[in-house]
């Protein structure tokens, strides 16, 4: 793991959710008053921190399509269809104008990705299966490989109305890439494996399994991975 927390173009946010603040003040939604932003560019999206305090509550998410991760401990939200389960390491997606109830027996710490400017679709809670089947998806373009093509998969489980805004499961055998520039953001978790980033002004950083970061808006790397990996990821493009 590379703790870079300052880098413009690979943020480590297990580093920077270290000493955060639960958002324990009586009488507030845990979910806004411990809400913690990260300072980067993410395009309609914003991405922060957040440290669930011990407890319950009731909060709605109103402002956007939101894909929500455990760092650490272990959560229950329940809306209209149940209730989902959640250790370190598994997520959700929220629908916007989505209303859920949530419990933590020693607290939790949560990343959180919202797409703000999509439009209204079905209101809900989506688990992010770790362990769904996936489906072969289209490896880099070959211009951009440095070597043998990969064999790629991946499962959306969530996404916004628009599509602009997806959440899943994706793999790939090993592969090196060319630096290509992010028109888009992605926020991912390392479910197995590790890759190399090389950005436009020489910075390296290696994530590995259990890791949990994001590549900005704007940056430019390239991306070598020895081994195959697994990733979480939730990604916002902008449509064609």
């Amino acid at each position: 793991m590379s703790t870079l927390t300052g880098c413009p173009t690979f943020i480590d946010l297990r580093a920077l959710a270290t000493d955060l603040p639960a958002g324990d003040m009586p009488g507030t939604d845990a979910f806004t008053s411990g809400f913690h932003p990260v300072n980067l560019s993410s395009g309609p999206c914003e991405i922060g921190l957040l440290a669930l305090p011990a407890g319950q509550g009731e909060t709605c998410e109103d402002r956007g399509d939101t894909w929500i991760f455990v760092l650490e401990g272990k959560v229950t939200v329940t809306d209209a269809s149940g209730a989902l389960d959640l250790a370190a390491g598994e997520s959700f997606g929220v629908a916007r104008d989505t209303p859920f109830a949530w419990s933590s027996d020693g607290g939790a710490r949560l990343v959180i990705m919202r797409y703000l400017e999509g439009p209204s679709g079905n209101p809900g809670i989506t688990r992010i299966d770790n362990d769904a089947e996936l489906s072969p998806s289209n490896p880099p373009a070959a211009e951009l490989l440095l070597g043998e093509t990969p064999s790629c998969r991946a499962n959306t489980m969530f996404a916004s109305a628009d599509e602009a805004f997806k959440c899943g499961i994706w793999d790939s055998t090993p592969y090196q890439r060319t630096p290509i520039f992010f028109h888009h953001c992605e926020l991912m978790h390392l479910l197995e494996g590790s890759v190399t980033f090389v950005d436009a002004e020489g910075r390296e950083a290696t994530f590995s399994k259990g890791d949990t970061f994001v590549i900005e808006q704007g940056a430019e790397c390239s991306w070598d991975s020895q081994v195959d990996v697994t990733k979480i990821f939730a990604l916002w493009r902008k449509p064609a």
